[in-house]
């Protein structure tokens, strides 16, 4: 075959393919998340700034964690009740873990109204070059 084949669904993947896409999937989430947690002791105009990226920090961080566990562990092998909350609780995941990143975006450029002194002085570039 002389063509590259399309992201559309149409290859089939085994059982251990797919489990190695999805822990990859959570792996990049996590370390995504955090990242964010390494904002943890930096400095925020206010208390509640500070608090409310903790919290979207960790949300972003383990909201991932739930919903592998709701919708692939808890799926496959649950009664039909866990079964019946799957779509529920999996939707709740997905709108905490978008409005967590929403609000850590918007913090990252309210930050940016208070910065130190240290950030309004120009940088000699030319004294950094050893050969200049």
């Amino acid at each position: 075959m002389l063509r590259v084949p399309t992201f559309d669904g149409s290859i089939g993947l085994g059982r251990l393919d797919t489990m190695v896409v999805r822990l990859a999937t959570l792996s990049m989430a996590t370390i995504f998340g955090g990242i964010h947690c390494l904002a943890w002791f930096f400095t925020f105009v206010t208390h509640q700034e500070q608090l409310l990226w903790h919290i979207c920090a960790l949300g972003i961080t383990g909201t991932p964690w739930l919903f592998f566990c709701v919708a692939f562990t808890f799926g496959a092998a649950s009664p039909g009740l866990l079964r019946q909350l799957n779509i529920p609780i999996g939707l709740l995941c997905i709108i905490l873990y978008v409005t967590a990143r929403a609000i850590l975006l918007v913090l990252m450029f309210t930050t940016l109204r208070h910065l130190p002194g240290d950030a309004y002085q120009a940088v000699s570039w030319i004294g950094l070059v050893p050969h200049l």
